[in-house]
């Protein structure tokens, strides 16, 4: 092999590494599944599920007080990005807002069995 055509295959070589890590670095973790947080005391109880499948999402909520119970859900959709200080967000469309679930963007994080949703824990559901 002549010396210009090992040049070519190394830089050739080096763009797919390049581009082969640029592409990692971009990939952010999807949700899939039902995650929920809840807590109770006295009898009383409430309890958020977000379910996401693909890129949609149905969020409820459970209210148990004084012997009434109050449920909501919303469908729509959501999206994940990076901000500009290396965190992420999640910004929720939902096809109809509720007096609990509205359109927005809130703090995102995920970690082994959770994720973080504005702020509010929520473990991965067994089902």
């Amino acid at each position: 092999m002549n010396r210009s055509f090992k040049k070519v295959i190394k830089v050739t070589l080096a763009a797919v590494i390049l581009a082969c890590a640029l592409a990692a670095c971009g990939k952010k973790e999807v949700p899939s599944g039902s995650y929920e947080a809840g807590s109770g005391f006295l009898g009383q109880t409430w309890n958020v599920t977000y379910t996401f499948k693909g890129s949609k999402v149905e969020a409820s909520y459970e209210i148990k007080l004084l012997g009434t119970v109050s449920t909501e859900t919303a469908e729509g959709t959501y999206e994940i990005a990076e901000t500009d200080d290396g965190g992420l967000e999640i910004t929720f469309d939902f096809k109809e807002e509720t007096d609990y679930f509205d359109d927005g963007t809130y703090d995102y994080a995920e970690g082994d069995g959770y994720i973080m949703v504005g702020g509010l824990k929520c473990t991965k559901a067994e089902k």
